[in-house]
């Protein structure tokens, strides 16, 4: 999702930008205009990311390194321009990119299987798992207990993701949705671990917005690597529209929504942003019956449905939709 869904449960929100002088404070960002199109944009480019894994008919090992080393390549521009006008990245903000970004390496890894295992839908429905690990790693590490709320939802959560995994009835044309179903879950931890982090990232280098990605993408890179050695190498043999799909990922689901999200997020109210990244899962939902030809069963649809409403709940949504009217 976003870093800012921590704040819904208690967490400070990613430092904004000063107001200019004489101009409202900029505590409450504004909930409309660039800033909430370029959160859509980005969540349904994260949505989209699974079919380029299956348009790519890449390996996991395979999708994740090119998807983090191909991004490098568009990235490290942007983070020199940036480097060069802020100075040298914290050391606190690169060890913390570092490490996340490692994190996010094994998440790529494992959620690749999954979508091939399970499916584009049902992964990235799963890795929203990620919401309930953010805050659960800020009650621990932060000290900041999230709402009676959020721990009430936790089972009813746990129940949707065992219903979208196929625990009663699953995808005929899933690969294996138990193994995908496992592997999802496991992307989700990681991946909210790596929220937490760039979370704090911005915290301790509020001026960089390119740099930490890009860092935090070396290391994802790093880790895909070892992950491609450790089983069995990886395929570059992927023909034209293979590495035109890859590229495609790198470039839109990897670069540009995550630059894009740390843009936005910080302009936008918290339980807006967090309502708004809902999108990336019910795209990733049509795309993959759509496009994918992925037909789910109805307790699939039943639990990702309910998935998507408690992640919405817990996110703001309500609060969102109270502060429209």
């Amino acid at each position: 999702m976003t870093p800012n869904s921590a704040a819904a449960h208690g967490e400070e929100p990613p430092v904004q930008p000063p107001a200019p002088s004489g101009s409202p404070a900029a505590s409450e960002p504004s909930p409309s205009g660039l800033p909430t199109l370029g959160i859509i944009v980005s969540a349904l480019l994260l949505g989209s990311a699974g079919l380029f894994v299956i348009l790519a008919e890449a390996s996991a090992p395979t999708a994740a390194f090119l998807r983090c080393w191909i991004a490098v390549i568009v990235l490290a521009p942007l983070a020199i321009l940036e480097l060069r006008r802020h100075g040298l990245l914290p050391s606190r903000a690169l060890i913390v990119a570092a490490v996340s970004g490692a994190a996010l390496g094994i998440d790529y890894v494992l959620w690749a299987q999954s979508v091939l295992d399970a499916g584009v839908g049902v992964s990235t429905v799963l890795i929203s798992i990620q919401v309930i690990v953010f805050p659960a790693l800020v009650w621990v590490f932060g000290g900041t207990r999230p709402g009676w709320l959020f721990i009430t939802c936790i089972p009813i959560m746990i129940i949707g993701m065992l219903l979208t995994g196929g625990v009663f009835g699953a995808d005929e044309g899933a690969a294996n949705p138990v193994r995908g179903a496992i592997f999802g879950v496991l992307s989700g931890i990681l991946y909210g671990v790596y929220i937490f982090g760039i979370h704090h990232c911005r915290k301790a280098a509020p001026n960089f917005v390119v740099a930490p990605v890009a860092v935090g993408t070396i290391a994802a890179g790093v880790m895909t690597a070892i992950a491609g050695v450790a089983l069995g190498g990886l395929d570059f043999d992927l023909g034209w529209d293979g590495w035109a799909w890859m590229v495609a990922l790198a470039v839109f689901g990897q670069a540009l929504s995550w630059v894009l999200l740390s843009i936005s997020s910080p302009l936008v109210t918290v339980s807006r942003t967090a309502a708004l990244m809902l999108l990336q899962p019910l795209s990733a939902v049509v795309l993959g019956s759509v496009i994918a030809g992925e037909r789910l069963q109805s307790p699939q649809w039943i639990g990702a449905v309910l998935v998507v409403v408690i992640v919405w709940i817990v996110g703001g949504g309500p609060e969102a939709l109270r502060r429209r009217r």
